[in-house]
């Protein structure tokens, strides 16, 4: 298994009572393999992972991994504010036949990178599995430094890959520059559709992109393109995606945007979320609308 290319962070589709839909996992999964993305990434941000009781993160994995039938890799998030509770689940979700495992830190504690360094090596040590950092500052109010990533692949080969999701041109392009003089096998890949050429431009693996549950073909075409060589029409689609990003900027949330975004496509992928967040207005739809049709032939 090599991760790279397109993964995207499911979202978790809702019926009316916001209970799990199922069938449109099943729709969602479908989808998304028959565009040929790389990976999948269920019990994700985008997926709504903090608003799920650990019992349905379970039922939603074993389902995810049961749906795809190994025809992509599964990548489920272990993200928790407990380092013992985020093993659990790494050991179950390993039992049920996931490929590796996404962690981000504690989103609650604002742990210093001792704390940090040790949550991480507990969880590489004790679980047998290719590991990915998450790095979102945005929901969890820690970056993790650069220098921290440099200790933590030097001790531990199952720390393969991280995603980073930092709107910071800077950090990125050092984080490349450090890692890959280390290990050149890491990977490193953007959290933000916005920046998923730069970081190939720079050397970077590709993306775990939450506009992928609406868009994976044209995630995948960037991503294709670049690997050919083909930098005019990997810029072409990538201003396709530039305007796509502005869906986020527009939505109450990125789970509530992508699930409207959905809906509008046609999907049968309800807009429902669980609150605190809320579903996205007629305004933002119209909206959201006019985006689609701007980049639709």
């Amino acid at each position: 298994m090599e991760i790279k290319g397109i993964i995207v962070p499911m979202i978790t589709p809702f019926g009316k009572n916001r209970q799990i839909d199922f069938e449109g996992l099943e729709w969602l999964i479908s989808y998304l393999v028959n565009n040929k993305v790389n990976g999948l990434f269920p019990n994700s941000t985008t997926g709504e992972f903090v608003s799920l009781s650990t019992n349905e993160m379970e039922e939603l994995v074993r389902k995810t991994i049961e749906i795809a039938s190994n025809k992509v890799m599964i990548l489920p998030g272990i993200t928790t504010n407990s380092t013992s509770l985020s093993l659990e689940l790494g050991k179950k979700f390993t039992d049920y036949g996931a490929d590796g495992l996404i962690i981000m830190p504690p989103y609650f504690y604002k742990v210093k990178e001792e704390e940090l360094y040790g949550h991480f090596s507990t969880i590489a040590e004790k679980l047998d599995k290719p590991i990915i950092i998450y790095n979102n500052p945005y929901t969890t109010g820690v970056v993790i430094p650069i220098k921290l990533y440099e200790k933590l692949i030097r001790e531990h080969s199952n720390i393969v890959g991280t995603k980073i999701t930092y709107d910071a041109f800077g950090y990125l392009r050092k984080l490349i520059l450090t890692i890959k003089g280390i290990r050149k096998e890491f990977k490193i890949l953007t959290g933000m559709s916005q920046l998923l050429l730069p970081n190939l431009i720079m050397g970077g693996d590709g993306g775990i992109v939450g506009l992928g549950n609406a868009f994976p073909k044209v995630h995948v075409d960037l991503y294709e393109s670049f690997l050919e060589g083909n930098i005019n029409e990997a810029i072409r689609i990538y201003e396709k995606i530039l305007e796509i990003s502005k869906i986020y900027d527009i939505g109450l949330s990125n789970s509530s945007a992508t699930k409207a975004t959905l809906e509008i496509m046609g999907a049968p992928i309800k807009p429902y979320v669980r609150r605190p967040l809320m579903e996205e207005g007629l305004e933002t739809k119209e909206k959201i609308k006019k985006i689609i049709a701007s980049i639709t032939p």
